[in-house]
Order: structure tokens, then sequence, then C-alpha cells
């Protein structure tokens, strides 16, 4: 048996993983109480690191997530854990000239319903969204490469090589390239990330 401090911990990453998986497969809490016969409240516990369950429940849940019990107790990875965007296999898309004319590709996972969203973004020198932007969680920039200027509410940041931008998402911004091409790591974090 595991001392109690060490068991813990262990407990805390197989209900993170259990939530994680469940929200990968677009579960909720009531539709994997359903496929395992354990209460609501029990797994919700669970995910939280706040409860244990037996090897019987374990098998249960492992079965109704479609993975062993090795990927998730973290023993292995789930097919589905990773996902990988090759340089030469990203899909860019170009916004129209009259909205600034960056380009922009995904790097999220496919069909992310929530959590993290992410984009690099191209902006040519004095390319400028054309439009405000806000929406809902935080937006985390990362300059790669080059300098850009951020308009948020009542000031003007200069982000430059290196620098990193996190504010909430509900703040009217506006994103323009300066002197030279810039690269941008962009993220979108929403506050859930698997369904109730």
């Amino acid at each position: 048996m595991l001392p109690k401090t060490e068991q813990s911990a262990a407990e805390l990453n197989y209900g993170l993983f259990v939530r994680q998986c469940r929200g990968r497969k677009g579960l909720t809490l009531d539709e994997l109480s359903e496929r395992t016969g354990l209460s609501k409240g029990h797994l919700s516990r669970f995910e939280r690191g706040e409860k244990f369950l037996s090897v019987a429940a374990l098998l249960r849940v492992a079965s109704a997530l479609d993975v062993s019990v090795s990927e998730m107790l973290g023993e292995s990875i789930t097919p589905d854990a990773l996902h990988l965007v090759r340089a030469t296999e990203r899909t860019l898309h170009k916004a129209p000239k009259k909205d600034g004319g960056y380009s922009f590709g995904t790097l999220s996972r496919p069909g992310a319903q929530a959590g993290l969203t992410t984009f690099v973004v191209d902006f040519p020198a004095g390319a400028e969204q054309s439009s405000t932007a806000y929406h809902a969680g935080e937006e985390m920039l990362f300059v790669l490469q080059g300098e850009v200027e951020v308009r948020l509410a009542d000031r003007e940041i200069v982000l430059t090589e290196g620098d990193y931008l996190q504010f909430p998402g509900h703040l009217r911004h506006i994103v323009k390239g300066l002197a030279t091409e810039s690269r941008l790591l962009v993220v979108v974090a929403n506050q859930d990330t698997a369904p109730a």
C-alpha cells in the first residue's frame, strides 16, 4: 500500500485523467454515471481528487471510457491524449485584406468543445485587426518573432520577441504588427474542460 501522501497524489491524477478523457469524448458526468452505475456525486468527487474508486469501479470507468486501466493510471498513453501538429502539415488561412490581411492556423485538437484553443498568427508589417475582438475566458499572447502592439481599453502595449501577455478575453482588444513581420502564439482558454 502506498504511503498516505503518495496515495492522495496518485488518486488525484487518476481523477484528472478521467475528467480530461471524459471531456475529450464529450461525455457528461450523468452519462458516465449511467454507463458505470456509479453515482454522479461520487464520480465528481473522484475527478476532483476527493474520493477513491475501488478496483471494480476503476474497471467499470475504464470500460465506459474505452481505455485500459493502465492508461487510466498513467502507466501508458491513450491514443487520443496527444495532439501533434507538424509545421509542414499546418493549414494556414488568410484574413481578408480589409480585416488586416494576417494569416493564421489553428493548433488545437479538432473538435475541442472547451478548454484551450491555440493559433499561430502571422502579421505582416503594419497589418492590423480591423475590428475589436472580445470573447469569454482568458487570452494569452506569446511573441515568437517580430513586434506587435496590443490595444486594450485605455492602454497600448508593445510586445517583442519572447514577451508574453495574458488578459481576460472580455476586454476589447486589437493587435497590430509593427516594423517587421510578426508571428504570435495565441491561446484562448475557456473556463471549463469537461461537460458537467
